[in-house]
């Protein structure tokens, strides 16, 4: 009798680098360095392509302030924009402060758009550190 083989879904590894190349792939089983194996559409509930795109312009402007950041970025001075804290090279951005510093949606995107961000870039290695988030 033949054994059936189970298929691994494979690490994701931040490769995904556009907007089309998320929207092509939220049905992809994969794991999620930190929310685990699933789809990127389950995990987040979203399937909506318009929201995947402007989750992605917003992920460009903050990775783009989040390595600014790091020049001038004093751990204790505590007066992110981005809401961060910790190291520089391994900081944790908060969701409500660098949605307020960056986005321009409408809050009633606040959840998916925040949520797809989190999901393929939380723990990503950035120019100038690790970036984590925070609620």
């Amino acid at each position: 009798m033949a054994q059936k083989r189970i298929a691994i879904p494979k690490d994701y590894n931040y490769e995904w680098k556009t907007a089309e190349e998320i929207i092509n792939n939220m049905n992809t089983e994969v794991n999620f360095p930190t929310f685990g194996t699933g789809t990127l559409a389950k995990i987040t509930g979203v399937t909506d392509e318009n929201t995947y795109r402007k989750a992605h312009e917003l992920w460009l402007k903050l990775k783009e302030e989040f390595n600014a950041e790091a020049k001038t970025y004093v751990p204790t001075a505590y007066n992110s924009k981005l809401g961060s804290v910790g190291d520089t090279k391994r900081r944790e951005v908060l969701r409500a402060c660098w949605w307020d510093a960056l986005s321009n949606q409408d809050e009633e995107d606040y959840y998916d758009i925040t949520s797809i961000i989190e999901v393929l870039h939380d723990h990503e290695t950035l120019e100038t550190g690790k970036i984590l988030f925070g609620s």
